[in-house]
């Protein structure tokens, strides 16, 4: 039996209000899994990932997975550059997206799936699941979980060429 217990992903155009669709789809998501204990934290990581994500690209990905004790969190985009930690001072009004997704995430960071892109991913541990028995088979890690969406996303740019967008 797989360990990947539930999956879900949603593809938007790289647009200002896609954040927050993104927000709206992980509170659905997670609240049909019955996974609102991690939700406050969830919503932010989604909404800190997709507001780099849409930044020069013309299409973004978000993808929810629970994995035995985690939530992943990974969001997809064309653009080139790799996000980075800033150092935002006081005054700055941007600049502290990363530092909050690091502060709540288990773990994060990026992949280059082989259809092209990037994925940033962050791994939330979900309050209160059952430690995995002995023996169980690992989940998808951040790097199959990223192929899988962009792969996804590949689909999607091509039935949009196909259909003229």
């Amino acid at each position: 039996m797989s360990r990947q217990c539930a999956g879900d992903r949603l593809v938007l155009v790289a647009v200002p209000e896609s954040v927050g669709r993104a927000r709206a789809f992980t509170a659905a998501t997670l609240r049909s899994w019955g996974a609102v204990g991690v939700l406050d934290d969830a919503l932010l990581v989604s909404s800190e990932l997709v507001t780099n994500a849409i930044r020069g690209a013309d299409l973004v990905a978000v993808q929810l997975r629970l994995a035995e004790r985690s939530l992943y969190v990974e969001v997809w985009d064309g653009a080139p550059g790799v996000p980075e930690v800033a150092h935002a001072d006081a005054e700055d009004e941007a600049g502290r997206g990363l530092r909050l997704v690091a502060a709540l995430a288990t773990r994060w960071g990026v992949c280059r799936p082989r259809a092209g892109g990037k994925v940033v991913w962050a791994e939330l541990t979900l309050p209160d699941a059952p430690e995995p028995p002995p023996g169980a088979v690992a989940p998808l890690g951040p790097e199959a979980g990223a192929e899988l969406l962009a792969d996804v996303a590949l689909m999607e740019r091509v039935l949009g060429a196909l259909r003229g967008w």
